[in-house]
């Protein structure tokens, strides 16, 4: 091993144990929130999103179902459904993968290996096809860096994104404000977001929003 490489090894381990570390600190923060206050931290969070998507036309869109504390978006994805926007959410394959199927209120879940309900029935949609992705998080930076889980299957799923940051949907992380921090160590496999949505607002990191 060079000198070089061995350098590069060890920023990378040091990188990997701040993901970590932040990925446990704002998890642990996030499901620290009392009842009330999520409840309050969503319903801010869904006018938002709400008064966000009244300024755009975007009709194919991609949300979540809420897990260990992200927020609930489901009272805005009805309203939205009701609106005539097709809604539609995560299926997480054996391989890695993850597809997007149609979501209407009411309609059969299951839950996947994770423990996330997906829908069951409706069509798939391709991630390329979709207007817009609601996308889940645990920490952004400005500038539009995003820390997941750590499985990396929106990463995955966007990765064209990563040649032609204009081609496809328009990617939005969703949380609460807390979770920005001022920087994130970044692999070259980390797709960025076009903006961020909080109980606070949209904020934009891109021109195209």
């Amino acid at each position: 091993m060079t000198e070089d490489s061995g350098t590069d090894s060890r920023l990378q381990q040091t990188a990997q144990r701040r993901k970590q570390a932040l990925r446990e600190s704002l998890l642990s923060e996030r499901q620290a929130l009392s009842a009330g206050r999520q409840r309050q931290l969503n319903r801010q969070l869904c006018a938002h999103l709400l008064r966000f998507l009244t300024d755009g036309d975007w009709v194919n869109l991609a949300a979540f179902v809420a897990f260990r504390g992200e927020p609930d978006l489901m009272p805005a994805l009805e309203v939205l459904h009701q609106a005539g926007r097709r809604i539609h959410l995560p299926e997480v394959g054996e391989d890695r993968s993850m597809q997007f199927r149609r979501w209407q209120p009411g309609c059969s879940m299951r839950q996947n290996r994770f423990g996330i309900p997906e829908p069951t029935e409706g069509g798939y949609l391709a991630a390329e096809s979709l207007d817009l992705v609601l996308m889940p998080l645990l920490a952004f930076a400005p500038g539009g860096g995003r820390l997941g889980m750590g499985a990396g299957f929106y990463d995955r799923a966007f990765a064209f994104r990563l040649d032609n940051s204009g081609r496809g949907p328009a990617l939005v992380g969703t949380a609460f404000s807390f979770q920005q921090v001022d920087s994130l160590p970044l692999d070259s496999w980390d797709v960025p977001l076009d903006g961020v949505l909080t109980e606070r607002g949209f904020h934009p990191f891109s021109d195209s929003l």
